[in-house]
């Protein structure tokens, strides 16, 4: 059992490096999905909870032009994060649609450190609750993105990305720095 398990592993390793053996120094389309944790700098002194710190996820589909050098465009949810007081609370969700470019400086065939920088439309949804009544606005401003990753490749055309990215949440004049620490897959297509 334990044979044929191995050769069905090794089988099917052989298939998918054939089947994905596209040349990541060549120009190239992919994609990237990553899931991790978004975090919002903003003073929470006086508030009986606030978290700073939730959920989020992003979606990117770049261009490499195989020098190292990529245009990006993506789509980033930081998270929805909360603060109540007794019977007020504020939820804040950031989100941002970005267009940039990425440089990969690969360290070895598998290691590559990924530098991003581009603008974003950042925009900030704000909920408030006091009891039964509530009210909600979104404001949306173009701010700058940055962010840096390490990834390292499974596959020929198949990698596994660390990253962060950061960028500013603004709402009726109160900005507040938002980023993001994730891991994904990017494939190349």
């Amino acid at each position: 059992m334990k044979k044929s398990a191995i050769t069905l592993a090794t089988l099917l390793l052989a298939v998918t490096a054939q089947a994905q053996s596209s040349n990541t120094d060549q120009a190239h389309t992919y994609g990237l999905l990553s899931l991790g944790q978004g975090h919002l700098n903003v003073d929470c002194s006086g508030v009986q909870r606030c978290d700073r710190n939730a959920t989020g996820g992003k979606a990117v589909v770049g261009y490499a032009f195989g020098n190292g050098f990529a245009l990006e465009g993506g789509y980033t949810h930081f998270g929805r994060f909360h603060a109540s007081d007794g019977p007020l609370g504020v939820s804040v969700r950031p989100e941002a649609l970005s267009l940039g470019g990425a440089y990969t400086a690969h360290l070895s065939p598998d290691w590559g450190l990924v530098g991003r920088l581009g603008v974003a439309r950042v925009r900030t949804k704000l909920s408030a609750e006091a009891g039964a009544l509530s009210s909600s606005g979104s404001e949306s401003k173009t701010q700058p993105i940055a962010g840096l990753a390490v990834n390292y490749a499974l596959t020929p055309s198949a990698r596994v990305e660390l990253g962060m990215d950061a960028t500013r949440a603004q709402y009726r004049g109160e900005r507040s720095t938002v980023r993001m620490v994730s891991l994904g897959a990017r494939v190349a297509f």
